[in-house]
């Protein structure tokens, strides 16, 4: 039972790590208890004695296309079986030959899954199945046994419908606990710079970032000779923008999944009182401030240097500066400050296929699981919107339906004639108006409005100003869609003080050196990046088309 719960809890985590922990990381250090504490004080503990054990003894899932432990304790995808008696067949490391078959009994509600492992290939070796709709979820510990039969009973007619699309989800862990515990393990080690007390980075977490995005996205950030490069500011005109990359996890697990170099984006303005930073941010740890907001310039290097954050200046091409309207971009900014962060759309901008934008293991099987299985346990811990039901619902054109779950707007896609990953990949609009939430008082919390995560918010500024056609629609974008647009100038690295930078921008701030490749090569056209692919760790498919999707 243990052992099941243990399985059960990492499958929870998998949907906290895509999708809630890099929004919500701030409350965590409020809770963390006097665990971490002792993790971070004592030079040798007992979880670091026996995690090493255990890490001596990990076997590597490359083969399924994870480079490293992190995140090898995913489950991986083995197919679908659909009512009407099909079965889908399997090696696994542990057996040469493996089944999983469905059945649905005479009273056509209620259904049985029964997995099948046949031909023990060592005799210490155990593996650990999910069975998985997005209403039901079972995880099969076969360690000391090669058959086991599930069933589930009194099944809705929603749920019948899910079965006759997508069928029951079969997906394997890792073949050993020791490989899933000790993946676990050293994923959390990427996020302590979030989970660390204080606003900075610890240098070996920063490295473990470093090392886990030159494996898992071919991205290189070494050393830099000189810490600060500050620029004068009269150099920095409105439309600016700053790509950050903070080593926290966080950012790096961003720069994985959509292939940027940069983490978070802010925009620079200026007007009579002077050189400010506006941006989409999260208070936390590391950041004092909350929400769609604006920092005077000095200020936010302050803060950026406590959070070590490593920080590019981009500056517009001088004809695209003369065409940006600062006041038209200010007027829009007074009508979204304060504004929540873009939970609704996280993630969103970044799934713009049904199937082509996952790093694998990864697939929109596990996601549409992952999501319906977090969605309850998501609604209990916080008072902030769903991070992704309020934008199954605008994809389903629905007027109300709040309180329906993740597994019941899957279901509606279903019944509409649409899949999890067709309806994910649905195009964001900007014009689409996310529902506020009301304090008893009848003030607002959370005030209603569009979606904008860091680069929506700051591409939504450029549009604003006049520089990108209508047709854009923002939601869509990435950090790498930001600055792959051609609106740069190109002779930054020729700025006086300025050391360290590419053709495009100049790096003023940060330990290690941002590179920008396939910067300002795209010319912004209507409809662009609505239907990119981008899988790890080269991103070969979206560059491919990056001058069409």
């Amino acid at each position: 039972m243990l052992r099941k719960l243990g399985l059960l809890l990492l499958c929870c985590a998998l949907a906290h790590a895509i999708t809630y922990l890099p929004s919500h990381l701030q409350h965590a250090e409020q809770s963390r208890g006097s665990w971490m504490h002792e993790i971070e004080h004592s030079e040798v503990t007992f979880v670091e004695s026996f995690m090493k054990v255990l890490q001596n003894h990990a076997v590597q899932r490359s083969a399924e296309g994870v480079p490293g432990p992190e995140y090898a304790f995913v489950p991986q995808y083995l197919g679908s079986v659909m009512p009407g008696n099909s079965t889908i067949e399997w090696s696994s490391p542990c057996f040469k030959h493996a089944s999983a078959s469905i059945s649905l009994n005479a009273d056509k509600t209620t259904v049985s899954v029964t997995i099948q492992l046949d031909d023990r290939k060592t005799l210490l070796c155990d593996e650990a199945y999910l069975l998985a709709t997005p209403f039901h979820y079972e995880i099969l510990d076969m360690a000391l046994i090669s058959s086991k039969t599930i069933t589930w009973t009194k099944t809705t007619a929603e749920e019948m419908q899910d079965l006759a699309v997508g069928g029951v989800r079969v997906f394997r862990f890792p073949k050993s606990v020791s490989d899933t515990i000790s993946s676990a393990y050293e994923t959390i080690k990427l996020f302590l710079g979030a989970l660390h007390g204080g606003p900075g980075v610890p240098k070996d977490v920063a490295e473990r970032n470093l090392k886990f995005l030159e494996t898992y996205a071919h991205c290189e950030m070494p050393p830099r000779t000189a810490s600060e490069t500050m620029i004068d500011e009269d150099e920095m005109q409105s439309g600016d923008m700053l790509g950050i990359v903070r080593l926290d996890g966080l950012d790096p697990l961003i720069m994985w999944g959509t292939g940027s170099h940069l983490g978070h984006t802010a925009v620079i303005m200026r007007d009579e009182s002077g050189v400010s930073v506006l941006e989409s941010q999260v208070e936390s740890n590391y950041w004092p401030q909350d929400r769609v907001q604006r920092t005077p310039f000095k200020q936010w290097v302050t803060w950026a240097k406590e959070a070590d954050y490593n920080v590019v200046w981009i500056p517009l091409r001088a004809e695209i500066r003369a065409r940006f309207n600062s006041t038209a971009a200010l007027s829009e900014f007074a009508k979204v400050k304060g504004l929540l962060y873009g939970y609704h759309n996280l993630l969103f901008g970044w799934i713009d296929t049904p199937d082509s934008n996952f790093p694998s293991p990864l697939t929109s099987e596990l996601l549409g699981v992952a999501l319906s299985i977090a969605d309850p346990l998501m609604r209990k811990a916080s008072s902030l919107p769903s991070l992704w039901n309020g934008a199954l619902r605008q994809r389903l054109k629905m007027e109300g339906g709040e309180e329906m779950s993740t597994a019941q707007l899957i279901a509606e896609g279903e019944k509409r004639g649409m899949t999890f990953g067709e309806l994910m990949s649905v195009p964001e609009q900007d014009s689409w108006v996310y529902p506020g939430v009301r304090a008893k008082d009848g003030s607002w919390l959370y005030p209603p409005g569009p979606a904008m995560v860091c680069n929506v918010f700051v591409c939504r500024m450029w549009k604003a100003g006049g520089i990108l056609p209508p047709g854009v629609n923002c939601g869509e974008f990435t950090p790498f869609d930001n600055y792959e647009l051609a609106i740069f100038d190109t002779k930054t690295h020729l700025t006086p003080g300025c050391v360290d930078g590419d053709d495009i921008s100049c790096q003023i701030l940060g330990q290690y050196k941002i590179s920008l490749p396939r910067a300002n090569q795209i010319k912004p056209f209507p409809g662009m990046r609505e239907h990119c692919p981008g899988t790890a760790p080269d991103y070969q498919d979206r560059i491919a088309v990056t001058s069409s999707c």
